[in-house]
């Protein structure tokens, strides 16, 4: 199976962890993309990649704060 890629949004509140701490993300087009198991990596030009859950990203979604602008979510 391939890796499933695709362009979010991020419209709100999502923050990640990064040295044991949660940072907020910027408000931006990212592209995230699947990962093995149940992890996606989110990336975008001039900003650090970061990895997520997918409880996180299905949470994200559920209260909007994160939308998928191009692909398909399952």
């Amino acid at each position: 199976m391939g890796q499933a890629m695709w362009k979010v949004r991020v419209n709100g509140i999502v923050s990640r962890w990064v040295d044991g701490a949660r940072y907020p993300v910027t408000e931006a087009d990212w592209k995230m993309q699947k990962l093995e198991g149940d992890t996606f990596r989110f990336s975008r030009f001039g900003e650090d990649d970061f990895e997520l859950s997918g409880k996180e990203v299905r949470t994200y979604v559920y209260a909007k704060a994160l939308v998928i602008v191009e692909g398909t979510w399952p």
